[in-house]
């Protein structure tokens, strides 16, 4: 082992703890990269009982890890700041970042090889680490004691997409996956009715507001 080098990597992977994201915690503040990424993995860790597609737990567990890691260097990009053209540069953005990263731990094949993995979302592992991020998300919207952000940026640009039916498609290929994202759906739509009088039902009717 380099021990400089795995130091360089520890500093680099710190960096997620004040890279902050849009959605909002319990207490009102941003959520943290580094946050989203623990939450994943414990949603992960409860889940694994009641999934029917069978999961290499550890696999998982990685990927949810390192599946952001790349905004250690790169930050954070909303996703309604994502164009085409911004994707596009965000996406080799991360290509360099992940080159960087692996190179700092001497090649590592195995860290290599969970960024592929989850940049081409095929596997089982990397298909469920996909629907947790969105999990994760929705999930804010029960915590944050405001949800006054869903209805601000780009003409209710979250609130239009977490609701929709498209989003929630998202968690069919795992019957869990779906009763969570479901549950979380309802509540958090009884929110958005009670305390901004939007109907986020409009999503799922295809109507427009």
């Amino acid at each position: 082992m380099n021990v400089e080098k795995a130091i360089d990597f520890f500093r680099l992977a710190e960096r997620l703890e004040c890279e902050y994201r849009v959605t909002r915690k319990s207490d009102g503040t941003r959520q943290s990269v580094a946050s989203h990424s623990w939450n994943m993995a414990m949603m992960a860790m409860v889940l694994f009982p009641y999934l029917q597609i069978p999961v290499n737990r550890e696999r998982v567990l990685e990927l949810c890890l390192i599946h952001d890691l790349h905004e250690a260097a790169d930050h954070d990009i909303p996703l309604h700041q994502q164009t085409p053209a911004v994707r596009a540069k965000k996406h080799a953005a991360e290509i360099q970042t992940i080159n960087k990263i692996v190179d700092m731990l001497d090649g590592d094949t195995h860290m290599r090889a969970l960024f592929d993995e989850y940049d081409a979302r095929q596997s089982p592992e990397s298909r469920l680490v996909k629907a947790l991020d969105g999990l994760d998300a929705m999930l804010s919207h029960l915590c944050t004691p405001d949800l006054g952000y869903l209805c601000e940026c780009e003409n209710g640009f979250y609130w239009k997409l977490f609701f929709s039916d498209e989003f929630a498609s998202g968690f069919d290929f795992e019957p869990a996956l779906r009763q969570i994202a479901d549950e979380i759906r309802t509540r958090a739509s009884m929110r958005l009715w009670h305390e901004k009088n939007i109907d986020a039902d409009i999503c799922y009717r295809g109507d427009k507001k």
